[in-house]
């Protein structure tokens, strides 16, 4: 990449980070937008060459460059300098539920946060820092003009970090059952669990298993290792019994308990349509 001794005509955005700047032309150019970095005393210049021309293009350039670029690194840098996280995997982990929740999957989360449209909300900065002057600096506009957008993020990022705790959590509980399971002496060969509006344990020959009868399998020694996360009326005898094969038969295969379920006895279990 060259850079030139010298400034160009139209708009001139300005950084005073050579890797910043190169960082943007190399997102403007995979683009079909390929113009000449230029340096001037201690700025490097991204030049636009005619300001009223297709500056809309430009606009939405930026906008999509501080949303895919910018706003990782900021949130890499929140993440290690205030939240003192130093894996980046870690925050990497964390980040991604905040884009998530930016791109709206994570409608539990959002509905703590509120919903934002972040590009809409990025691009009105954008803009708005264009029509101000012909010669700007791309710091200027990541601190003041974008610092409503970065709270935003900010507030994202707490609920985030509860959000992987809770993860976290769940998956060493997942963990510490499957070595449960993987423990346990078997205690019937196949399982028939019908997941309705109640809930029916049957046996191998499709026998209804009495409720009284379920709780006595129950091994104690699960409810006090996790008295809270473990679920009495189903995970605790499914666990207790350790069949080899266990039949859901649901229409809430997306149910937590069906998710948990799955997750804890993986390949023993296959879920089929309910029991009609």
């Amino acid at each position: 990449m060259k850079v030139y001794a010298k400034g160009g005509p139209g708009m001139d955005l300005m950084f005073l980070n050579e890797e910043e700047a190169i960082q943007l032309q190399a997102f403007f150019r995979k683009r079909g937008i390929d113009h000449i970095l230029f340096k001037s005393k201690d700025a490097f210049i991204f030049s636009i060459p005619d300001k009223a021309k297709d500056i809309n293009r430009y606009i939405d350039m930026f906008a999509h460059f501080i949303i895919q670029v910018k706003r990782g690194e900021f949130l890499h840098k929140i993440l290690t300098e205030q939240f003192f996280y130093e894996n980046k995997e870690e925050r990497e982990q964390i980040i991604e539920i905040v884009s998530e929740m930016c791109s709206g999957k994570r409608e539990e989360l959002i509905a703590l946060t509120g919903k934002i449209n972040e590009f809409e909300m990025v691009r009105n900065a954008v803009g708005s820092f264009f029509d101000s002057s012909d010669s700007i600096l791309f710091e200027s506009l990541l601190t003041f003009r974008l610092k409503e957008y970065q709270q935003e993020l900010i507030s994202f990022l707490h609920v985030a970090i509860d959000e992987y705790k809770m993860e976290q959590e769940y998956q060493m509980f997942i963990n510490m059952l499957r070595e449960y399971l993987k423990n346990r002496s078997t205690g019937r060969k196949t399982v028939h669990l019908s997941i309705d509006e109640e809930i029916t344990f049957y046996d191998e020959d499709f026998g209804e298993m009495e409720k009284s009868d379920v709780m006595k399998m129950v091994d104690r020694r699960l409810l006090a290792i996790h008295p809270v996360y473990i679920d009495s009326a189903v995970i605790a005898p499914l666990l207790s019994m350790a069949p080899e094969r266990i039949f859901i038969y649901t229409m809430y295969d997306e149910k937590p308990l069906v998710r948990t379920l799955r997750n804890i006895f993986e390949e023993r279990m296959t879920i089929l349509p309910p029991i009609h």
